[in-house]
């Protein structure tokens, strides 16, 4: 997760502490930087909104440094053409607008794990 509001993140960690991830949390794409450095990501939840770097930026460089993650950007405005740009870049797996719906959201990460299992011929359930 990756977004500079802590009550987002909170809410987000909250909405996902019974999926059985491993949650890793980053205020700004520095930090987010740092911690896929440190740990195996499958998927990253970016907020587009963020000082110093807009998340489809920090998502164009985590597809050149981490091509097999999969990237969904978060966003609370009227982003869509710099997210259209980035789906068609490859850089985004999907995108949802704040305020988010939960089961929409928790959808969308759910199919993004499956699609990373499948694509690495892992068992789905299987997330280490």
């Amino acid at each position: 997760l990756v977004d500079d509001d802590p009550e987002v993140l909170e809410a987000l960690r909250l909405l996902l502490r019974h999926e059985g991830y491993q949650i890793l949390a980053a205020k700004s794409a520095a930090e987010g930087f740092e911690l896929l450095a440190l740990h195996p990501v499958q998927v990253i939840l970016c907020d587009q909104r963020m000082p110093g770097m807009s998340g489809t930026e920090f998502l164009d460089r985590v597809k050149d440094m981490y091509p097999d993650t999969l990237r969904i950007a978060l966003s609370g405005h009227a982003d869509l053409e710099s997210l259209m740009e980035a789906i068609n870049r490859g850089a985004l797996y999907r995108f949802s607008m704040k305020p988010w719906d939960n089961e929409v959201l928790l959808g969308n990460i759910r199919d993004a794990f499956r699609y990373y299992w499948v694509m690495h011929g892992l068992q789905a359930g299987g997330h280490h």
